[in-house]
């Protein structure tokens, strides 16, 4: 949330009438910057129209600024719910510990570095071979001179940096949540397999905290879903458009051009490996929730009064309906989805490969 709350999405509670008026124009100036990227590369895509190649190049990165940019969207809209959820969380008494808040914070942080880095890597290379990283209209002719190609460097840069900021600080808070969920989900697996050195009375009143906090997290999950549905259907459309593109860039470029081959490749790589994170995820939420009922059943029920049995199966018959979250409510969010996300891709390319030839 602090992150989220430096790159403009996350106003804090405490900030004054002022503050919140100057916040709100850093949120929208950041939109703005990000808009006016999209604006640039539109009409430098436009300008190469006659080149495919190039047309193509801008397409796969502008992609990447659109996905963040919807996403955010969907985020504001969201956050006022979002905010309620994690406040509840917040003030349920759940314990998260050191070493998984070290986990969360260190993968934002390592997800930023890399994408910096691979951001960096290529802007360097372009400005190595005298080329411009992604084709954009400017005020002035960027090949002009070494400087002018550093200053459009640099104004791109500072358009779209923010941008991608913003996404990873989303990243970064939905999969922090959904970990936070797989957690508890192991600790009632495990306090499950404490009932059986109990008290009788000692037993019931266990039982019934691990049964009110179950029913809680499935709250919590069935929020998450309509909060982050829309989100996930546009990480998961991204994801099919991105592999789709990059499969006929290979085919129209040839080896010949291959610096420009290992560009595409990089950035499919690093959009592959952040839906594969939120598709293992969301896998681990399912089998976590399921084994709730495992564990439930492995317990020593057999010895337990009759009304206390019955408890246990209204227990495992809702368990064994997994917490889930989804794509827009038409595919789940598990290693399944994202396999079907590549088939997707590739599919689309087959067929419109086969139409061109």
């Amino acid at each position: 949330m602090k992150y989220l709350f430096f790159v403009g999405l996350w106003p804090e509670k405490t900030l004054t009438g002022y503050q919140k008026v100057f916040y709100k124009i850093y949120e929208f100036f950041i939109h703005f910057l990000t808009i006016t990227f999209l604006t640039l590369a539109g009409i430098g895509t436009y300008q190469h129209k006659d080149d495919l190649v190039v047309v193509f190049s801008n397409l796969d990165k502008c992609l990447v600024v659109y996905n963040f940019l919807f996403k955010t969207i969907i985020f504001v809209i969201k956050r006022d719910k979002l905010r309620d959820l994690i406040d509840e969380i917040e003030m349920s008494g759940d314990e998260v510990t050191e070493e998984r808040k070290k986990l969360m914070a260190n993968y934002v942080v390592l997800l930023t570095g890399i994408s910096a880095a691979v951001v960096g890597a290529f802007s360097l290379l372009a400005l190595y071979e005298g080329t411009m990283s992604i084709e954009a209209w400017l005020p002035f002719d960027p090949m002009e001179s070494l400087r002018n190609q550093i200053l459009s460097l640099q104004i791109l840069a500072f358009c779209v940096f923010p941008g991608l900021c913003r996404a990873f600080a989303m990243q970064g808070l939905v999969c922090s949540m959904i970990m936070y969920l797989c957690d508890q989900l192991i600790h009632l697996q495990k306090e499950m397999a404490t009932l059986d050195n109990l008290t009788e009375a000692e037993m019931r009143m266990k039982f019934k905290k691990i049964i009110i906090k179950h029913i809680r997290l499935m709250g919590y999950s069935m929020k998450m879903e309509n909060i982050f549905k829309e989100y996930f259907l546009v990480q998961n459309l991204a994801v099919t458009v991105e592999l789709c593109l990059n499969a006929v860039m290979v085919t129209v470029v040839g080896v010949q051009q291959i610096t420009l081959l290992i560009t595409f490749l990089a950035y499919l790589i690093v959009a592959l490996i952040n839906a594969y994170v939120y598709c293992y995820l969301g896998n681990e939420l399912i089998i976590q929730s399921q084994g709730i009922a495992l564990a439930a059943y492995e317990s020593t029920w057999t010895s337990w009064p009759v009304d206390l049995q019955k408890d246990l199966l209204i227990l495992i018959g809702a368990a064994q309906r997994p917490l889930k979250l989804s794509a827009g409510g038409m595919a789940l969010l598990s290693i399944e989805t994202f396999s079907q996300a590549l088939y997707n891709g590739y599919s689309i390319f087959a067929v419109l490969n086969d139409a061109v030839n």
